[in-house]
């Protein structure tokens, strides 16, 4: 059984959506809509992060507001 979803997003992002959508899935009828199920089964599907099992598995002394400075030190 099927079921229409309507939504109104950024033109840009509908274009490249679409163009990459027919590159990976071919440029043929249904291209689009095989490609929202599978964006949209991933977003569903996905597990979410268990936060609490990598609590303590870093061996620092470092906080992560400490970590993330280091990290756009580096970046910039």
């Amino acid at each position: 059984m099927s079921e229409v979803i309507k939504a109104e997003i950024n033109r840009a992002l509908a274009l490249r959506f679409r163009k990459k959508a027919m590159e990976i899935y071919g440029y043929r009828k249904g291209a689009l809509k095989l490609a929202l199920e599978d964006i949209i089964s991933r977003f569903v599907y996905e597990g979410e992060a268990n936060w609490g099992e990598l609590q303590g598995k870093l061996k620092i002394k470092k906080t992560s507001v400490e970590l993330q400075h280091e990290a756009w030190r580096k970046v910039d």
